[in-house]
């Protein structure tokens, strides 16, 4: 019904708004707003891939490491998207020595996909 159609194009448009609001707020150097725009997103649509990816880039620009793979980490249990993945292979580098162990983890879900045949591996950077 019209009610319905309406709910969902004004979350669209909200989406839309906040991603947007999201990065100008990234380019004036506002990582908190940034972040809170996109958790924002991540509020209506969890499964949003550039919301995730971009949260914890200003997640990791708040000096919150740990909480940035937290929420890319979060994000790969519904999403194997190769920049996904690519972010938090980069984040296990920047946290520890031992990220081989991480990016094997990582490439066995990978393996387990039934689509596996098509990933762009490299961005693994094993």
């Amino acid at each position: 019904s019209f009610s319905v159609l309406y709910i969902i194009l004004f979350h669209r448009g909200t989406l839309q708004l906040e991603m947007s609001l999201g990065f100008k707020a990234i380019a004036n150097g506002d990582y908190k707003d940034a972040y809170t725009r996109f958790a924002r997103v991540l509020a209506i649509n969890p499964g949003n891939t550039l919301a995730n990816i971009n949260a914890a880039v200003c997640l990791l620009y708040l000096g919150k490491l740990g909480d940035s793979i937290i929420q890319l980490e979060g994000a790969a249990r519904s999403c194997l998207h190769p920049m996904l993945i690519f972010n938090l292979v980069c984040l296990y580098e920047l946290k520890t020595v031992a990220s081989t162990t991480k990016k094997c983890q990582i490439l066995e879900a990978i393996a387990s996909n039934t689509y596996w045949e098509a990933f762009p591996f490299d961005c693994l950077r094993l």
